[in-house]
């Protein structure tokens, strides 16, 4: 038991957004912000729209969820030992 924790495959944490562009995360208790290259996200937490035509043929864009944008908290699975997070949904 005691090595299958000291693995830890998946963990689930919280953070905040850093920055915007690029996409940095930080978690509680931790300096350093996880970069990019670490954060996988879910289709809910990414900027999202779809092209729809009216009644009048006209062409509409709908957005259907944004962006992370700074100071949003999100809910995040750490997995392979703290090497990719991925960002479920928002806090």
């Amino acid at each position: 038991q005691n090595a299958y924790k000291g693995m830890k495959p998946c963990d689930l944490c919280f953070g905040t957004v850093a920055t915007a562009n690029p996409l940095t995360i930080t978690i509680e208790g931790t300096m350093q912000p996880i970069p990019a290259a670490a954060i996988v996200l879910c289709e809910a937490v990414q900027a999202r729209q779809v092209v729809c035509t009216d009644s009048n043929g006209d062409t509409v864009t709908v957005p259907l969820s944004t962006a992370l944008t700074v100071g949003e908290r999100v809910i995040m699975l750490r997995c392979s030992q703290g090497q990719q997070f991925l960002v479920l949904s928002r806090a």
